[in-house]
């Protein structure tokens, strides 16, 4: 595909497209720069090797990034083109031991948690795409964060972890972080969890919408889905189940991701684990806000994975990529259309057709990364310059 046709085809996609659209939560968020981002015909080979690793990218070319270790912040107008640099002043680069989450609903919102203590964490918040943060001084340690919107928001706050138990709270926001209010705690002392196991591994949390939430991981009992629903915004819990789901009562399993389209919409991946050291990813998806899931297909050996849509997503695994149009029912090899030199670490996609790989020439330390993008639902990848700009404007206030 020529790089003409890729930036028609992309554009294509964005403004006819848009009933196929992951769309991000509404937001009351500032509104988007004046400037108009736009959209440069990607270079055939990458102008720079950068540290960017995750994306989070959105509808019209706006999105973020991190290095791998997240002490690294970057926001982007124009689709990856140019990188600006908007790590807060008051961040922590220092290996604390403590961990670091990050919530972005949009290209212009974005929430950084960094623990500091057993009972303290620093919440960096921005509703202007990173040029300015301000800076909450928590309680609680962090663990998950997850915000719907500029003013609403969830933290699964991490109590420990400890013989294969994992004891939490979950608090929430409506006022973009400023004040927080207790909905759920674990209590050593009370043997009732209301609903959340303090057995098991939480290692992914998302809410929907405003009440409906889900925790998943793992717990070491052969055939059995960790996975939990609240209907009533984090105040109690109840175990949620894949209908349909081929596994083997031997099979140890773990939730792969929670995988939020929009707030009725969502796809749940789950790994299997097989004697013979083979993986086995299975996929569910639902269409009624998590209180029903179906078994749609799986798909062995995958590394990582998104959906853009309830239908389409792109996956890799073994040097292979793989592209489903039907929510993972039956997927399509598409490993001739990868970049060549170049090892695939990371997929970001934002609806049926447009999407965003990292791929990095060093495997080892996931340091000098390149960026491609995708206007075909990763059938091919056209790189992207990812010109990081410094700044020296970024500002944060308590």
């Amino acid at each position: 595909m020529t790089t003409k046709r890729l930036i028609l085809t992309l554009i294509a996609g964005l403004l006819v497209l848009t009933g196929c659209i992951r769309p991000s939560p509404a937001t009351t968020s500032t509104p988007e720069p004046t400037l108009t981002p736009t959209i440069s015909l990607p270079t055939s080979t990458p102008t720079y090797l950068s540290p960017l690793f995750k994306l989070h990218m959105f509808v019209g070319g706006h999105g973020w990034a991190s290095n791998l270790d997240q002490t690294r912040f970057y926001n982007t107008i124009n689709f990856g083109e140019h990188w600006l640099t908007v790590t807060p002043a008051g961040l922590s680069s220092e290996g604390s031991g403590w961990g670091t989450s990050t919530s972005f609903p949009s290209g212009d919102n974005g929430w950084i948690c960094q623990t500091e203590t057993e009972s303290s964490a620093t919440l960096h918040a921005t509703t202007d795409s990173g040029h300015t943060w301000l800076t909450h001084n928590l309680d609680f340690p962090c663990g998950q964060v997850s915000f719907l919107n500029a003013n609403e928001g969830y933290i699964l706050s991490d109590q420990g972890v400890g013989a294969g138990s994992q004891y939490v709270s979950i608090y929430h926001t409506a006022d973009g972080g400023q004040t927080w209010e207790l909905r759920f705690e674990h209590n050593p002392a009370d043997p009732d969890d209301h609903g959340l196991p303090t057995g098991g591994i939480k290692s992914y949390f998302s809410f929907l919408d405003s009440d409906i939430g889900l925790v998943g991981g793992s717990v070491p009992v052969s055939g059995a889905v960790y996975l939990f629903r609240t209907v009533d915004g984090g105040t109690s819990w109840m175990q949620s189940e894949c209908q349909g789901l081929p596994l083997d009562e031997n099979q140890q399993t773990s939730v792969d991701n929670i995988i939020r389209i929009n707030a009725t919409t969502a796809i749940l991946p789950i790994r299997s684990y097989l004697p013979d050291g083979n993986s086995v990813t299975y996929f569910c998806s639902t269409t009624d806000a998590a209180e029903n899931w179906q078994y749609v297909g799986m798909l062995e050996n995958i590394e990582f994975f998104d959906f853009g849509t309830l239908l389409s997503g792109v996956a890799f695994g073994e040097g292979k990529m793989y592209q489903t149009e039907d929510g993972g029912l039956s997927w399509t090899e598409t490993t001739s259309g990868l970049p060549p030199a170049v090892t695939p670490v990371a997929l970001d996609m934002i609806n049926d057709l447009v999407g965003f790989l990292t791929a990095t020439i060093t495997p080892e330390t996931l340091t000098d990364n390149r960026i491609y993008m995708t206007a075909n639902n990763g059938k091919d990848w056209q790189s992207m310059p990812a010109n990081i700009i410094e700044s020296s404007s970024v500002s944060s206030a308590p």
